[in-house]
């Protein structure tokens, strides 16, 4: 099994087999999270993390910028994992890194930024993942903070007004959520009375109220306020889910879920209850990420032997392989 603070080159593509998503149902259940720190050292000496995680107002959310929609995504082509775009046919392909080791892109709201999770050393020559921001073309690339942080940073997904970016946190093998302040570099967890909520893939819902995550046991699906109180399941299925991601509209959730020992793509229907499988192949099926209309599903899948990202109706039906390389072609993110 993975272990998740194993190699960061293997980590970066995320969930690449089923072993990775066992692996969180091992942490603690998410149901009673662990104060940070309370059974390992404590995280920062400078208490960067020691507040909770303040409410802020409502934002404003900035309109998508005009023009078709793109697919950013991580891809081996080049020997290492980089970040690559292309249009929703897998066409127009661009580079936006190179020799990065690059992975899990998240686009902003309006489309002009991309955070993406790399690898750096930190002062004692460790290396853990951190968060890389650059503009849509791949240009004015920088950390997002000055310095490197002494825990992985993963999972990254913007707020709505591109202040913030919401990740995970892993300390000793424990996902927690947390914040990063772009303007300050400054990072906080989520906290509820103080206490940390462990949690993974954390992404805001389309108007930024609320946070959406799988429970650290990866048994369900859950939603709190962004000041961690009213925390509440959206799914529960007694199966290891993951990758979960609003349709534009905030009424549907697509991810992904381990069936015995298949991994699909599901889409769950908040107001109906009411859940839809849209991929049956044996291979895994994973990684789902949603058109700007909601009208089809982008994702990665294992069929043919090897990672390529491919696209099915929201409802199912038809399929489209979209990437049509020999090298592994994952983590898609379709802008907004």
């Amino acid at each position: 099994m993975l272990s998740i603070l194993g190699s960061t080159r293997s980590l970066l593509p995320p969930l690449l087999g089923v072993a990775l998503s066992l692996a969180f149902a091992a942490c603690n259940d998410g149901e009673t999270p662990l104060a940070p720190g309370s059974d390992d050292a404590a995280l920062d000496p400078a208490s960067e993390l020691a507040s909770a995680l303040p409410t802020p107002g409502p934002t404003p959310q900035p309109s998508p910028q005009p023009g078709p929609s793109r697919i950013i995504f991580s891809s081996a082509r080049l020997g290492s994992y980089d970040v690559f775009k292309m249009d929703q046919y897998g066409g127009n392909v661009v580079g936006l890194t190179k020799s990065a080791y690059a992975g899990e892109p998240a686009w902003s709201r309006d489309n002009k930024q991309i955070a993406i999770v790399r690898e750096r050393y930190d002062a004692n020559n460790k290396s853990h993942t951190d968060i890389w921001i650059m503009n849509a073309d791949g240009s004015n690339g920088h950390w997002a903070r000055s310095s490197p942080f002494p825990y992985n940073l993963r999972y990254p997904t913007w707020s709505p007004d591109g202040s913030r970016i919401l990740l995970t946190i892993e300390q000793v093998g424990k996902p927690y959520l947390a914040t990063l302040t772009l303007a300050t570099g400054q990072v906080k967890f989520v906290t509820l009375g103080g206490t940390g909520i462990q949690a993974n893939y954390p992404t805001y819902n389309p108007s930024g109220n609320k946070i959406l995550f799988v429970a650290a046991n990866g048994a369900s699906l859950q939603q709190i306020n962004l000041d961690g109180t009213n925390r509440i399941k959206i799914a529960s299925f007694g199966k290891i889910m993951a990758c979960p991601k609003y349709s534009a509209d905030g009424g549907r959730v697509a991810f992904q879920m381990l069936d015995g020992t298949n991994v699909d793509v599901y889409v769950w229907n908040i107001a109906q209850k009411t859940n839809s499988r849209l991929t049956t192949d044996p291979g895994y099926d994973g990684q789902p990420t949603w058109s700007p209309d909601g009208s089809r599903v982008a994702f990665m899948s294992t069929r043919t032997g090897v990672a390529q990202i491919y696209t099915v109706g929201a409802v199912g039906g038809s399929q489209a392989r979209i990437t049509k390389t020999n090298t592994s072609e994952m983590a898609p993110a379709w802008s907004f």
